[in-house]
């Protein structure tokens, strides 16, 4: 199912974010910070965790869009911006992203945004 997991978002903006996943027949998950040494896929139930990682915490909102196919992706992004809803950090599930912790995603996801606030590539190649 396409999935829209939720970190560290205020109680009113997590709600409106809820109320549009629910519009758009999208699960919304909030990941719990017990939950950031945990694989995306593990928090998603696509997969087991093998020995379980502690974490460090982050404050950032973020979201991690799960399998939003044919123009969802676009459609839910869309949506979110038209609602003032807007979270800095995104990401959307690759195969190799799926077994990152939450708390790894974060920092890739930061170093991203810094990479490119400093007008450098976010990856080589």
């Amino acid at each position: 199912m396409a999935t829209v997991l939720m970190y560290n978002l205020s109680p009113e903006k997590e709600i409106k974010l809820k109320n549009l996943c629910r519009e758009m027949f999208l699960e919304a998950v909030t990941v719990e910070k017990a939950d950031y040494g945990r694989t995306l896929g593990a928090v998603l139930g696509l997969s087991e965790d093998g020995e379980e990682m502690t974490a460090e915490d982050f404050a950032d909102e973020m979201l991690y869009l799960h399998d939003l196919r044919g123009g969802m992706l676009d459609l839910f992004l869309n949506r979110v911006r038209k609602k003032k809803l807007g979270v800095a950090l995104k990401a959307v599930s690759t195969p190799t992203n799926l077994t990152f912790t939450s708390a790894e995603l974060h920092r890739e996801l930061c170093a991203e945004r810094e990479a490119i606030m400093n007008g450098m590539k976010a990856h080589e190649g």
